[in-house]
């Protein structure tokens, strides 16, 4: 992690690691967590840009950027681990 990594930075690449793992997880709890932090951490980021002046912002590419997140559905074999 660079030390001169601004905060709204730092948050989207949490939000990146977090997808990465959620991507190897296999369907579940893990892999739901893993993606809720994911939205988590893109939401801090999106939440500093818009709380700070433009003229603190660090650069464009603190931008908010649009980004589709593909919700993983639980399959009827993790409803039924779940409710066990």
């Amino acid at each position: 992690m660079p030390m001169n990594e601004s905060p709204a930075i730092r948050y989207r690449r949490l939000a990146e690691e977090s997808l990465k793992l959620a991507k190897t997880c296999p369907p579940g709890k893990e892999r739901d967590v893993s993606l809720q932090m994911a939205q988590v951490w893109q939401r801090l980021a999106d939440q500093y840009i818009n709380s700070t002046s433009p003229l603190f912002q660090a650069g464009v590419s603190e931008q908010p950027t649009a980004q589709q997140q593909q919700q993983i559905q639980p399959t009827d074999e993790d409803k039924d681990r779940d409710e066990s």
